[in-house]
């Protein structure tokens, strides 16, 4: 039987029952799977089942959390390599030692209540505390974020409680195990990748920071540049004509930011061909859209990808090159283009593409914008891609039936 993982909303909708769900954060990260729940719903029953986890039991919550209840980093200088924000650890003040689910209970939800004040608890205690990075699993990638992110999601306050899963020898439960026990105890189960995915599509993450007029030789554009919530990036749109007004839905496309195709004409990808391409399509129909989005490399930044090329000249291909440095084949996020496709009022698009994937993602996975067409975007291979584009087709799925070796 194939492990699914349970939806995003099935989880918040756990959560907001005061359910415990299981999340695991990426296998290149942690490799890790928390029990979780909503520090408002903790019970002593939920509480030690948590800690059945046989982690560190702790509590996740925000910085103005920590600040009134006057608590302090743990060290002056955060050295792990994650860098979890351990701060005080509390009891409350009428705990005999604390160490009970039903004191831990007390301790968990006190902290929880925004009317508790410092003398409420004893320090230090048996309730490890955890900062939450503002802007939650956007920010970072961890299971303090995520027990957060969940709860607040689920309309509760947002504090969870948390606990590491470990198997019977100690050492971190595997994905199996990890499923295992979500099967046999009736509980949710997500990745912190899922989260991540939920929230960049479902929450209004983009901002329009500035518009102009841009002429180009593919003819007249407008230039959006967008701020994201929480994350440095700046991405744009080039938009040609009135979107909303054609009998068919608009050219869309996605393109991911390559320094060395797009800017300096490289032979070894075709990402300034395609980009170039896709600009003159769209400029054929007098209306479309193209979204630039910073994620070089497939999402692994230009240093990683220059260390690829060099394995590649060692006779790598591009997935195998990613994989040797520790990199999935593709880390692309599309979430963020979502977001300005919907901000510019589209629902349905024929996507400029050769990826399949790139098109079931966009219709599979709740993301408001339908594919209704995927419209080949293709370029002529030279003797320097030739491999790189074979690789793509064969190990990547995408539609290349005309390059052969």
């Amino acid at each position: 039987m194939t492990q699914q993982f349970s939806s995003v909303r099935e989880a918040v909708d756990a959560i907001a029952r005061g359910e415990v769900v299981i999340v695991v954060d990426a296998e290149d990260r942690e490799n890790e799977g928390d029990f979780i729940c909503a520090a408002e719903k903790a019970t002593p029953d939920t509480i030690n089942f948590i800690l059945s986890g046989r982690g560190d039991f702790c509590m996740s919550v925000l910085q103005e959390t920590s600040d009134r209840l006057e608590l302090t980093p743990l060290v002056d200088s955060n050295t792990t390599r994650m860098g979890t924000a351990f701060i005080t650890p509390l009891d409350h003040i009428k705990c005999k030692t604390g160490i009970t689910a039903d004191e831990r209970c007390l301790t968990v939800k006190t902290i929880a209540d925004p009317e508790s004040r410092p003398d409420d608890f004893m320090k230090p205690g048996h309730v490890h505390l955890l900062v939450a990075k503002q802007g939650g699993v956007l920010r970072r990638a961890g299971h303090t974020e995520a027990a957060v992110d969940l709860a607040r999601m689920a309309g509760l306050t947002p504090a969870g409680v948390l606990c590491e899963i470990l198997d019977e020898t100690g050492n971190r439960a595997s994905r199996e195990l990890l499923f295992d026990i979500a099967a046999e105890n009736d509980l949710k189960i997500i990745s912190i990748e899922q989260l991540i995915a939920h929230r960049r599509v479902n929450e209004k993450l983009v901002h329009r920071n500035a518009e102009a007029t841009i002429p180009t030789r593919f003819g007249e554009f407008d230039i959006i540049v967008y701020g994201v919530e929480f994350e440095p990036q700046e991405p744009l749109a080039l938009v040609m004509g009135d979107l909303n007004a054609t009998s068919n839905p608009p050219l869309v496309r996605m393109h991911s930011s390559c320094f060395t195709g797009d800017l300096v004409s490289s032979l070894r990808c075709d990402c300034g061909d395609q980009f170039a391409i896709a600009l003159e399509m769209i400029s054929n129909e007098s209306c479309g859209v193209l979204v630039y989005l910073p994620q070089e490399g497939r999402g692994i930044g230009l240093v990683e990808k220059i260390k690829a090329y060099a394995l590649q000249e060692q006779g790598m291909d591009t997935v195998e090159a990613n994989h040797a440095l520790g990199h999935k084949a593709d880390m692309r996020d599309y979430g963020v283009g979502l977001q300005i496709l919907k901000d510019l009022g589209l629902s349905e698009v024929r996507l400029l593409t050769n990826n399949p994937k790139k098109t079931e993602a966009f219709n599979l996975r709740g993301f408001d914008v339908t594919v209704v067409d995927q419209v080949p975007i293709v370029a002529s291979p030279n003797k320097h891609n030739i491999k790189y584009l074979n690789t793509k087709r064969d190990k990547l799925g995408h539609s290349l039936p005309s390059i052969n070796d």
